[in-house]
């Protein structure tokens, strides 16, 4: 029996009316000033109320293309599974959401196990109705192919007013002001002149009273901007968070560039897109740093590692930030005491001095300061005596925490990235021809969607290629004795320090980190007995990376 609105009370004991709004509802309340939610309602209201089925309507006040930034509809979906409601209301199909197809196979399989009959304004439709089924399988995912192509017109509209330096991204950022006429980005030099102090502390480093510079790390930075300086933050504040800082020194926008597509949707999750991906325009909007000082920021953020945490007044010495204790992760710090002791024979008094490296947590590893000093300065050595294809092998892992580190993705899962694009590219493919059999799509919007696809699967296969000539198991190419000529440079330069602080810069050069192990607890004057795991700077495979 085919269902209409006349013998709907007989399969449906209650409704449940979904009011969202759409991109041109929003468009129009902001011309009209008229409220389409309440449009909505009314319009269901005069649909559902002669059927004399009790309904209750529901509005989602948050617009979002993806069911998990609807929490209204996310209840709506557990209520029909449910069995509270054997009906959905719904002003088109498309209200229902066009997300991701993930979304969309979700509500198709709800609605077709649990046969939750859709209620628009001209028709009922019956998932037991092959029609009707196949029906609502083309509204739910013509709505997403909609929502694909208004999101690409929407991005190349921001890429080409961009290109004409256009601000595209809503209010204007720090060291900027909008110009409504000409509806670009305008230099504010009070903010701008912020910006290019924090670069000039960072590269060059902060100012001391004897005139010199000292390199700090963005802690401290934010602590001496804060004592001694009157730069405010972007909200007005003294206080600056290290994290703002660096986000600041990061922010392309300040040399005028713009990157989009910069993320994209992957298993439910927001990741990097790859870097090739993405679309850079430059010179989009004026620059407050000049080239040479960004060059100089950047190179120093990605060669700084842990800088040591240490206030301004205070020295770091050797180990500071380097040294990590193997059981808890944290840092190790030195601990300095003298003590005195009497002799109970002559009553001569002796002084000893106590230099250990210690990490905070009670009772956690506690070793001589000293002896680690010399053991990390006897690896270095090791290191310069190794045989060349040794040398190789021990800094493997290096090249792999760097590829860590910086989220690269391995080749496994590039190709795994890819295959998955592939089949959605084929699910799009099949769809568009199906509409196009149908006579659903015109010849000339059919040739559109299928170039579409064509170029993205062609980029595909070329992004395939590429990930299948990546060796990742191979050895990385480095100058073997370039690089261990500079590190008996380092070590020759460590012997020759006396400044502690400088020793400290030294190391920093080198390693990225060392862990410290507790293999044997000391007992009154025998020492602990103790394991090291440096872990060397990616930074050292290029021959002129530690030049001093």
């Amino acid at each position: 029996m085919v269902v209409t609105f006349n013998n709907l009370h007989e399969y449906v004991k209650n409704i449940i009316n979904y009011l969202r709004k759409s991109r041109q509802d929003e468009e129009l309340e902001k011309k009209t000033g008229e409220d389409s939610l309440k449009a909505q309602a009314d319009l269901m209201d005069r649909v559902l109320s002669p059927l004399t089925i009790p309904y209750v309507q529901l509005k989602e006040l948050k617009s979002g293309d993806k069911i998990s930034a609807r929490p209204v509809f996310q209840g709506v979906i557990e209520d029909l599974r449910k069995g509270i409601y054997q009906a959905i209301a719904v002003k088109e199909i498309s209200r229902m959401g066009r997300g991701s197809y993930e979304d969309m196979g979700l509500i198709y399989e709800l609605i077709k196990e649990k046969r939750i009959f859709i209620v628009t304004p001209y028709k009922v439709y019956d998932p037991k109705n092959t029609a009707d089924l196949r029906q609502i399988r083309f509204e739910l995912f013509l709505s997403r192919e909609e929502f694909e192509t208004t999101s690409e017109r929407l991005m190349g509209g921001r890429v080409s007013n961009a290109l004409a330096g256009q601000w595209v991204s809503g209010a204007a950022p720090f060291g900027f002001t909008y110009n409504s006429d000409t509806r670009k980005l305008e230099i504010n030099e009070s903010e701008a002149s912020v910006i290019r102090t924090i670069f000039d502390y960072y590269v060059n480093g902060v100012p001391m009273p004897d005139g010199s510079r000292r390199d700090v790390s963005f802690r401290a930075l934010a602590t001496y901007i804060k004592k001694h300086t009157p730069l405010l933050t972007p909200r007005g504040k003294r206080e600056w968070h290290p994290t703002q800082l660096r986000q600041l020194i990061d922010n392309e926008r300040f040399i005028g560039t713009m990157r989009f597509r910069t993320t994209q949707r992957v298993g439910g999750k927001q990741v990097p897109r790859p870097v090739e991906e993405h679309i850079i325009v430059r010179n989009a909007v004026p620059a407050i740093i000049d080239i040479v000082t960004w060059d100089k920021a950047q190179e120093k953020l990605m060669n700084s590692g842990a800088m040591p945490r240490n206030t301004m007044e205070f020295s770091p010495c050797e180990l500071a930030s380097i040294a990590v204790c193997k059981v808890c992760g944290r840092k190790m710090v030195r601990n300095y005491s003298v003590q005195n002791y009497k002799s109970k024979v002559t009553g001569e008094v002796t002084q000893y001095h106590k230099e250990f490296l210690w990490c905070t947590t009670s009772a956690c590893t506690f070793v001589k300061y000293r002896e680690v000093e010399a053991d990390l300065l006897y690896f270095l050595k090791y290191l310069i005596d190794i045989d060349n294809e040794l040398f190789r092998i021990q800094v493997a892992s290096i090249v792999e925490d760097k590829k860590h580190k910086d989220g690269l993705m391995s080749q496994e899962d590039m190709l795994r990235l890819i295959e998955q694009r592939e089949k959605e590219l084929k699910d799009r493919l099949d769809f568009v021809y199906e509409q196009y059999e149908k006579r659903k799509y015109s010849e000339k919007m059919f040739d559109e969607r299928k170039a579409v696809i064509d170029e993205e699967t062609f980029q595909l296969e070329e992004m395939k290629k590429s990930a299948m000539t990546v060796n990742t198991n191979s050895p990385t190419t480095i100058n073997v004795e370039s690089v261990k000529s500079n590190l008996k440079s380092i070590v020759e330069a460590y012997k020759n320090c006396e400044d502690k602080t400088d020793k400290n810069t030294i190391l920093r050069k080198v390693f990225a980190r060392v862990v410290v192990e507790i293999t044997e607890k000391g007992r009154g004057r025998i020492p602990s007995k103790f394991t090291l795991y440096p872990m060397l700077k990616f930074d050292i495979l290029n021959s002129d990376a530690l030049d001093l």
